[in-house]
């Protein structure tokens, strides 16, 4: 009865068509609205945009929560995963620069990141550093 019909269906092969039909034929009703844990709000956070800069130091002046549309204070959210942001100051970003990702999707950065390449009898390939 909490699910509602748009969640209503078969436990084994997710069919939602004909259990539901079936269902009927048995007897069993089930109200055609969304699911009741849906109503009360639960999940709206889950539309918003993310709206604050996860910099370590937060450099502009109306703190973490100001976002401009454009300019230095614009909030570029992170490329990859969008649940982190930062204003182009803090990140050291030039104003040309389109996107940022994050460390925890791009990975710490603690230098040039350098690539070995192995051919497939185990010895580096000319050119290639070890």
């Amino acid at each position: 009865m909490r699910a509602g019909s748009s969640s209503f269906q078969c436990p084994l092969c997710r069919d939602r068509d004909a259990f539901f039909l079936e269902m009927f034929f048995m007897g069993i009703r089930i109200p055609l609205r969304p699911p009741s844990w849906e109503n009360n709000g639960a999940f709206e956070a889950l539309g918003e945009r993310h709206g604050r800069c996860d910099a370590s130091e937060c450099l502009c002046p109306g703190g973490r929560e100001q976002a401009e549309g454009e300019g230095p204070w614009q909030l570029l959210l992170c490329c990859s995963c969008a649940a982190e942001g930062t204003h182009r100051p803090c990140s050291s970003l030039g104003p040309r620069r389109a996107s940022w990702e994050c460390d925890g999707c791009a990975g710490p950065r603690t230098g040039k990141r350098q690539s070995t390449q192995v051919t497939l009898d185990g010895v580096l390939a000319p050119g290639a550093q070890g």
